[in-house]
């Protein structure tokens, strides 16, 4: 088992994150909800002028919840409705750019776009002993920025334990893959399907809808 983004800081992108919520349409962006930001801001004590900054108070408060805990009363006009809203804007945020994704989750891409190609290897030429499964630990925004990759992110804020399957098949005579997400609100793992290709998606095909995502290169200038 792997984990992701093990601590690891990636300092360009923390750069182009910084200059793109520092934009001019951020700023606008960031205007429209100063209302929101400082009736928090008041409440909470705590200094609120991103969706970054509501996001990682979100946390708190569905931990608090989920706890049983009862929230303060002026929380009551903005959750969770309000509250939830602008922290799933923040993935649109850190995912803004095709340079903040292929830092984001091109390495991932490029490990499971090698992996599936070694099953395939593995499958075609009968090895028994071939992986069968690789598994990939890591946090809910992971979860979401992947899916934001893959063109197939629904606005919401994964679950804890959502997870996301990419699955090898071979249908007449050709490999190819199968997306399927579970975050634990239905009945079962959903299968999902890319934007320019069917739920079962050629591996040249998968391969070519992602390919400005992935990277062989050090992007984070560590």
């Amino acid at each position: 088992m792997y984990n992701l983004l093990l601590g690891v800081l990636c300092p360009r992108y923390l750069e182009i994150y910084e200059q793109y919520s520092s934009s001019p349409k951020m700023q606008a962006e960031f205007d429209n909800h100063q209302k929101t930001f400082n009736y928090v801001s008041r409440n909470s004590g705590l200094n609120v002028t991103r969706f970054i900054d509501v996001y990682k108070l979100y946390f708190g408060l569905s931990t608090e919840t989920e706890y049983g805990f009862t929230l303060p009363s002026w929380l009551n006009a903005v959750w969770p409705d309000t509250i939830v809203d602008l922290a799933i804007r923040e993935y649109y945020v850190s995912m803004a750019t095709t340079e903040m994704r292929k830092m984001a989750t091109g390495y991932l891409l490029k490990k499971i776009v090698e992996d599936a190609k070694n099953k395939i290897i593995s499958n075609t030429n009968n090895n028994k002993f071939g992986k069968k499964i690789y598994l990939y630990s890591a946090h809910e925004n992971n979860v979401a920025e992947l899916l934001i990759s893959l063109g197939v992110f629904e606005p919401h804020v994964p679950n804890y334990g959502a997870y996301t399957i990419i699955e090898v098949h071979k249908m007449n005579n050709e490999y190819g893959i199968k997306i399927l997400y579970e975050n634990y609100d239905g009945d079962g793992p959903q299968v999902l399907k890319i934007p320019g290709c069917n739920t079962f998606c050629p591996i040249n095909k998968f391969v070519s809808l992602i390919e400005e995502y992935l990277t062989t290169e050090d992007l984070c200038g560590n």
